[in-house]
């Protein structure tokens, strides 16, 4: 799951979660999909399946908080898309990152 190809792995972590009920390891690998928009890469299709899983999995750790905070409050439209859809993907992405901050914290591994 944590080094499988970067489409599969939230299908993987979701089907983990649903099996065994245990946020982890699944909420940590996709924790780690979220990284490349934050530090200002395009891979959003990637992320918004990482939000929704994560949504499904109901918790998130503060250093994922961190990095949907850095991406929320950027200026950037979240699409690669150049014409109208890209204030749809921007809506729906910001949307998403708004429902997974609103989740329970998990405590941070340390």
């Amino acid at each position: 799951m944590a080094d499988g190809d970067d489409w599969a792995r939230p299908k993987a972590a979701v089907a983990l979660w649903s099996i065994t009920g245990e946020p982890e390891p699944s909420a940590s690998v996709l924790e780690g999909c979220l990284a490349d928009v934050a530090e200002g890469g395009d891979s959003y299709g990637l992320f918004h399946e990482a939000l929704r899983a994560l949504a499904r999995i109901g918790t998130v750790s503060p250093e994922a908080r961190s990095l949907l905070r850095t991406v929320r409050n950027s200026d950037r439209r979240l699409s690669t898309y150049r014409d109208y859809r890209a204030f749809l993907d921007d809506e729906l992405i910001r949307s998403a990152i708004d429902e997974v901050l609103a989740l329970d914290a998990r405590p941070s591994e340390g």
